[in-house]
């Protein structure tokens, strides 16, 4: 019975010696095996490349007509006549519009009346005077009535002559009853019917008369694009110009940098351009917003990568992430220019260097990446 004592004795301390060694020994094992790496951070990258690059400037503009007329009577009358369709083309000089001119009419018949009343009178006076000369250098009338002849015939000059600008000027009103368009253009909707009594002072007018060949087109860019703006301007040829639409982007027209004003804006700190655009098939219509693209010139092998790649930190410094040997480092880097798309890198990266331009918020120096293929996009 003794023995037995003892072998149960014995195997509980072994056991309870067991278990604190376990305790004792389990945080050293722990310590001693290495921690896990993070897991590697999925990323899209692209490649920097050289590239043969325009530049350009993109913005948004409205297109504006380089005349824009508001017909409107000259003297005040009766409509007769319309004589054009809303929307129709017009020319210039293209009658549009009548007004009752019989008053008118009857007003130039009587100045022209008396001017000729007054010539007969004159041809009369004239040939007196030829006689009194001759009676005079006889002494066969005063020479005192000579000189009232004279005079006489020069009153009757004048009053001719006061008659005549008294024609010119009823002409002039008979013209005004024949209403003209003073330029070429698209005919706007009528203001106005046959019947209706028409006074120059009438705010809504006639009809309103629109150049739609050519037009421009009025844009804004920002004062730190101004020295594009100049490259532009200091080209060889003109300055050539995409106009878009603004919703769907497809290509409407293409015209030329018209001329730049002459100062920023300080309110907007922007600047104001005009482009000149033919506009031959009339897809630009006055007062349309349309996207603007404006070439700039041109750079030779340069160094291109996306946009989306460029990353800004402290004090407005610009970096990038550079995936080598499938870990990212940051890179410093210098922008030479850029739009929303592409940015010419100036100094920092090499041609065929891999720049990660999605999933940059969840990386750090030296962090593993896993590189994702490019999507079908």
């Amino acid at each position: 019975m003794v023995s037995r004592r003892w072998v149960w004795s014995g195997l509980a301390l072994s056991a309870g010696l067991l278990a604190w060694l376990s305790t004792a020994l389990s945080p050293k094992v722990q310590a001693s095996s290495p921690p896990k790496a993070p897991p590697a951070v999925p990323v899209h990258v692209a490649r920097a490349s050289l590239q043969n690059l325009p530049t350009s400037l993109t913005a948004v503009g409205q297109v504006q007509a380089l005349q824009q007329v508001l017909v409107r009577p000259q003297i005040e009358g009766v409509l007769t006549e319309v004589l054009f369709k809303e929307g129709q083309p017009v020319t210039r000089g293209q009658v549009v519009a009548r007004l009752d001119d019989r008053a008118l009419r009857a007003q130039v018949d009587q100045a022209q009346a008396e001017v000729q009343r007054l010539k007969a009178q004159l041809q009369i006076a004239q040939l007196d005077l030829k006689r009194y000369e001759g009676l005079a250098s006889q002494a066969a009338v005063p020479v005192q009535q000579r000189d009232q002849q004279v005079a006489l015939v020069a009153q009757l000059q004048a009053q001719v002559q006061s008659q005549q600008a008294s024609l010119e000027a009823a002409r002039v009103q008979l013209s005004y009853a024949t209403i003209t368009s003073p330029v070429a253009g698209r005919a706007g909707l009528r203001q106005v019917d046959v019947g209706n009594l028409v006074r120059p002072s009438d705010t809504n007018g006639l009809v309103t008369v629109v150049q739609t060949q050519p037009v421009a087109v009025l844009f804004s860019v920002p004062q730190g694009r101004l020295s594009e703006v100049r490259q532009a301007l200091k080209q060889q040829g003109p300055a050539l110009v995409q106009v878009a639409d603004q919703e769907q982007g497809t290509s409407l027209a293409e015209g030329r940098l018209a001329t730049v004003d002459n100062r920023v804006d300080p309110a907007s700190g922007s600047l104001k351009l005009k482009a000149e655009v033919p506009n031959a098939k009339e897809a630009l219509w006055p007062g349309q917003f349309v996207a603007v693209t404006l070439r700039t010139g041109a750079m030779d092998q340069a160094l291109v990568v996306p946009t989306q790649a460029l990353q800004r930190g402290q004090k407005n410094a610009i970096h990038v992430w550079r995936v080598r040997d499938n870990a990212a480092e940051m890179v410093p880097v210098t922008v030479r220019w850029q739009d929303d798309q592409r940015a010419v890198i100036a100094s920092g990266l090499q041609a065929g260097d891999a720049v990660v331009v999605d999933g940059q918020s969840r990386l750090k120096p030296k962090a593993a990446v896993k590189v994702l293929p490019a999507s079908g996009g």
